[in-house]
């Protein structure tokens, strides 16, 4: 009993920081994570864009690891529901948000009785509503590693760090195909992601001088250097290298002095997109033994009738997570 005792309590020491973080941080311990090593997000709405920017990166990793016309059936159901939670999370947020000037916090005026009644889940179920998020969005990183036979520690892969799959990937060479694909989605979604930096610089039109004004244009640099690279290789060898790098870190350099990023509509369609095309590669290997088989892909607009009751529900979900939280309130 003793020595139960002396391990309960050294497990209990050093899962301090842990706990504390899981009881006091947005989006617990996972969230905390998130902020250092992925991507700050400051309120409700950016946390909604990192689950975007995730499930876009994400998707069409875990669809590469599909073997099986099971397999595709499989991921393909955790894809829909990971649409589903963030879909919650969006509709949830407008609702009984608090917001602050600086100096006062306020309720949203929307927050009355009637609201609150015909709206079961709002802002004030946000932290509740993310953990589902997290909890669809780990479930569909460990089906990608069942479909792998692979053991991973999911939740170091979570803070969208390409490294951490890296280490994944070494210790199963044959695997490298699956890295390759992974890394030119990451490219992809880095742009569309600096891009939305590059938005909200100018809409934010920072003070010429400030810090802020300064990191922003490094952001516009970061893209003229992408676009005007020269064949040469001189002077920062690493930067010339690894100019879509230089994109992210430039824009997260933004994000960490305080700009307030959002996505516009049309970036995050862009990125829904990505899913949607991972989600009609899973279609079509499913229906090599099930050629009924109607998945997490969707048409955009009205033709999504055409594929059933589920991408019905999908399509309405993609439709609503595409539209900025701003428009919806």
């Amino acid at each position: 009993m003793r020595f139960f005792l002396v391990g309960l309590l050294a497990f209990s020491i050093a899962s301090c920081g842990l706990i504390q973080r899981e009881v006091g941080y947005p989006g617990g311990n996972l969230g905390y994570v998130a902020d250092r090593q992925a991507l700050f997000a400051k309120a409700h709405e950016q946390r909604v864009n990192r689950f975007i920017l995730t499930l876009a990166l994400t998707a069409p990793f875990v669809t590469e690891t599909v073997r099986s016309s099971s397999d595709a059936k499989l991921t393909s159901a955790a894809i829909a529901e990971l649409y589903r939670t963030i879909d919650q999370l969006q509709k949830a947020q407008p609702h009984c948000a608090l917001s602050s000037d600086g100096n006062k916090v306020t309720l949203a005026s929307n927050c009355t009785e009637a609201n609150l009644r015909s709206n079961q889940q709002t802002a004030l179920d946000f932290e509740s509503l993310a953990f589902v998020v997290n909890k669809s969005l780990y479930d569909m990183l460990k089906q990608g590693f069942d479909n792998l036979d692979l053991r991973a520690n999911v939740r170091r892969i979570l803070t969208l760090e390409p490294t951490e799959l890296l280490k994944v990937i070494l210790r199963a060479r044959h695997l490298v195909p699956v890295l390759i694909e992974y890394l030119a989605t990451y490219r992809d979604v880095t742009i569309i992601f600096g891009q939305s930096v590059v938005k909200s610089c100018l809409e934010q039109a920072p003070k010429e001088g400030s810090a802020m004004h300064r990191a922003c244009g490094k952001v516009d640099r970061a893209f003229v250097d992408l676009l005007d690279r020269s064949r040469d290789v001189s002077g920062d060898v690493a930067a010339q290298e690894r100019p879509i790098r230089a994109i992210y870190h430039a824009s997260h350099e933004a994000i960490n002095l305080g700009l307030d990023w959002a996505l516009s509509k049309e970036l995050r369609i862009a990125l829904l997109h990505k899913v949607n095309r991972a989600c009609r590669k899973l279609e079509l290997l499913a229906q090599v033994d099930d050629q009924s088989f109607k998945g997490c892909a969707i048409e955009w607009g009205a033709s999504a009738q055409k594929n059933g009751t589920q991408a019905r529900e999908i399509a309405g979900q993609i439709n609503r997570i595409a539209t900025p939280i701003a428009q919806n309130q």
